[in-house]
């Protein structure tokens, strides 16, 4: 079997199933013939279904963005698909077809791979490639003379250096595959490791490019963990007061995001509301002072203007006899300048 993207999670192809290569920044076309001729012409992702769907027309001609396809009536039925300006994701399976109607559309279904670069010979430097572990990487070694024995090998072609030794058009052994396309041998390595990184031969009748691959650890989010208290009766962190150091694990696991994210928000919510409630707090209390303040306060007139005297009155009633109920002098020329308060009696 021959991976179709060569990238994690896409699905495998049969060798009976047809396999196409393209190269980083150029141009795919390739024409499949029908049996007979369809009003309707497809041109789909995968299946053709909803989104999918790239181009569905009764025109002879259509494009829509990098894809387009042309129709044409030989001595069979052709329908010619291309796509513009390849990146590494348009590898994967594809499907066309000719039908009376978009739903009976009889469909080809065909793997495109999309080599990271295509190697002449004619740049005297080695080709260098940085890669991530996991990843994958398909590489087109282009070669003037054709030839029958194709080699993929680690190294120099020798010995357990030999990666893939074929004839055929195509091979796989474990990680590593071979396919030979117009000229082109292109070598592929599946779901690298570090250990793969090396010095790598493609191999074609006498002639060879060499090109070096580096594999480093793909990068980890590192998520934090806030638990308010991590710390035991016994451990060093308890007091007599209750209090414990907080702990912060710092781990490079993606595992249960959505829960660390809403501990943070609901942290920043709590926070927000603690501020609030003492805000309003202090608001009240500052008010309820001045309110207070203000009670004892009256005005009081005289010949020189309005004077505020402060007058305290414990509860005074008429008839009533009070040794300890107090006034402020309201006479300033009577009034001694350090007699502040006067007892006053009633009687009846």
């Amino acid at each position: 079997m021959f991976p179709t993207a060569l990238q994690d999670g896409n699905p495998e192809v049969t060798d009976a199933q047809i396999l196409h290569y393209g190269v980083i920044g150029g141009d795919f076309k390739a024409g499949f013939s029908f049996n007979s001729p369809g009003t309707w012409k497809m041109f789909c992702r995968e299946e053709c279904e909803g989104e999918n769907i790239l181009i569905n027309t009764t025109d002879v001609r259509a494009q829509t963005g990098r894809y387009s396809i042309e129709y044409k009536i030989e001595l069979i039925y052709v329908l010619s698909v291309s796509i513009s300006k390849l990146t590494e994701s348009d590898s994967g399976q594809y499907s066309c077809g000719l039908g009376g109607s978009s739903s009976s559309a009889s469909l080809t279904q065909f793997v495109i791979v999309v080599a990271e670069a295509l190697l002449d010979g004619n740049d005297d430097q080695l080709k260098h490639f940085d890669k991530e572990t996991g990843s994958s990487l398909t590489v087109g070694c282009s070669f003037k003379q054709p030839g029958n024995r194709k080699l993929f090998c680690r190294g120099e072609c020798g010995g357990h250096n030999i990666l893939v030794d074929t004839n055929d058009n195509r091979a796989q052994r474990g990680r590593y595959n071979i396919g030979y396309d117009s000229g082109v041998l292109y070598v592929s390595i599946t779901q690298l490791t570090k250990s793969d990184s090396g010095r790598y031969r493609c191999y074609l009748s006498g002639s060879f490019r060499d090109f070096q691959v580096t594999v480093t650890d793909a990068p980890n989010i590192y998520k934090s963990n806030f638990p308010l208290c991590s710390c035991s009766a016994a451990g060093p962190s308890a007091t007599t007061t209750g209090s414990c150091t907080p702990s912060l694990t710092l781990t490079g696991s993606t595992e249960q995001p959505e829960r660390a994210a809403s501990a943070g928000v609901l942290l920043y919510v709590i926070i927000s509301l603690l501020i609030i409630i003492i805000l309003s707090s202090l608001t009240v209390l500052i008010i309820c002072i001045k309110r207070k303040s203000s009670r004892g306060l009256r005005t009081r007139g005289n010949s020189e203007g309005t004077n505020m005297e402060d007058v305290n009155y414990e509860n005074f009633t008429p008839g009533s006899t009070r040794e300890d109920s107090t006034y402020q002098s309201l006479d300033p020329a009577g009034r001694d300048q350090d007699q502040t308060y006067s007892t006053l009696t009633h009687h009846t």
